[in-house]
């Protein structure tokens, strides 16, 4: 009886190191995982950073543009009203 006890007992501590071992295998395997999720979100992030930042230069250049745009058509109309008023001035002299 006491041969089959000690055997169990070895058995045991057998499947207790095993599982410890597998049980260590498995956390190295999620860490490194979670390592390489890490760096590839890093990646990611950085990327919509970037994507952000041509976003906001977009807005600004679009903004710009308009601004542009109606500053020059206000520099033509007092422009097209400047040439009439001296026009209309040379003709009443």
């Amino acid at each position: 009886m006491r041969d089959i006890l000690a055997d169990l007992r070895d058995r045991a501590q057998s499947v207790a190191r095993q599982i410890s071992a597998e049980n260590a295998r498995y956390e190295s395997l999620v860490s490194q995982l979670k390592s390489e999720q890490d760096n590839q979100l890093g990646h990611l992030r950085a990327q919509l950073r970037l994507a952000h930042k041509l976003l906001e230069f977009t807005a600004w250049h679009d903004r710009l543009r308009t601004e542009l745009v109606t500053r020059i058509a206000v520099a033509e109309e007092a422009e097209n009203l400047i040439k009439q008023s001296a026009a209309g001035f040379v003709g009443h002299s």
